[in-house]
């Protein structure tokens, strides 16, 4: 781990940060990802009668035997986890399974990965696995999030990267610098970001005036207001407002055949959401590349 945190140190420029993370798929069940807010040493097992947290050489480090030590060191050292590749590969079945588990109730439990797998070329929508899993979880009645994540085992100079990652657009008064980015922490457990497959920006987005992953008050009349301005790359297809009441997930689809590509514009829309708990915003272009917003809480 010392030559990990080393190497993305070295990496790692004033403007441009290295993240240390990890898909630890350790004592939590399915697969799942942990990032941590600094350089933490960790061992993944803890035999009887060793220390859960002690003074080594490298400073102080953590042994985890457990889903109770695992959740105990994220706790004290403020990080976040949540479900790599959700309800596919190691993690099938998964969170459904441990959606009761104190640890995927605990918001220190992000919510789970965005990717565009397996694909389905017939939809509308690049990664309507994870997109549907996000609904669920909010319509359980939790404040759960996305974070768009991309599968590498190795990484060389050959490798394009912008064309197929995911990206994340969290909204930060400055790029954080090593050793300390827990103001990435803070953005991601905010809500306050936006995830997209590249190809389209929401470069601004308000509900009743509240930006993604807020708390906004649903008026007497259920009416809410969505304004967002959307830049893209390829024609738009369409834009929705997504929504649910605690037990179904409801969208409100608008077409938008009118647009071009490379084009920027901002959208509004008024929509009547009787009864709804949560709302989202999402946008998609003619090759099913798009963008999205997490859940806005709705309050009375």
């Amino acid at each position: 781990m010392k030559e990990y945190f080393q190497e993305t140190q070295r990496l790692s420029q004033d403007d441009f940060l290295l993240l240390p993370g990890e898909e630890a798929n350790i004592h939590y069940e399915g697969h799942w990802s942990l990032l941590l807010p600094r350089p933490i040493f960790w061992f993944m097992q803890r035999r009887p009668g060793e220390p859960f947290e002690e003074e080594m050489g490298l400073g102080k480090a953590y042994r985890t035997g457990s889903a109770a030590d695992m959740f105990n060191l994220i706790e004290r050292e403020g990080g976040l986890a949540w479900q790599a590749h959700p309800r596919t590969k190691g993690s099938t079945g998964y969170p459904d399974k441990t959606r009761e588990a104190f640890y995927f109730r605990d918001p220190s439990w992000l919510g789970a990965g965005f990717k565009a797998m397996p694909s389905d070329y017939s939809s509308p929508r690049l990664g309507e696995r994870a997109l549907n899993l996000l609904d669920d979880m909010n319509n359980w009645g939790l404040r759960k999030f996305l974070v768009g994540e991309v599968d590498v085992f190795k990484m060389d100079h050959t490798h394009e990267l912008y064309g197929h990652m995911n990206v994340n657009y969290l909204r930060l008064d400055r790029t954080p610098v090593f050793p300390d980015w827990s103001a990435v922490i803070e953005a991601l457990k905010s809500g306050d970001y936006f995830v997209t497959t590249g190809e389209i920006l929401i470069r601004d987005f308000k509900l009743n005036g509240v930006t993604s992953g807020g708390m906004a008050k649903l008026p007497a009349e259920d009416e809410v207001l969505v304004e967002a301005e959307v830049e893209w790359t390829f024609p738009i297809s369409f834009y929705e407002l997504i929504w649910g009441d605690g037990a179904t997930t409801h969208r409100k689809i608008v077409q938008t055949i009118e647009t071009g590509q490379f084009g920027r514009q901002r959208f509004q829309m008024k929509e009547k959401l009787p009864g709804a708990r949560w709302a989202r915003f999402a946008v998609w272009d003619v090759a099913a590349n798009g963008a999205f917003t997490q859940p806005v809480r709705l309050g009375w």
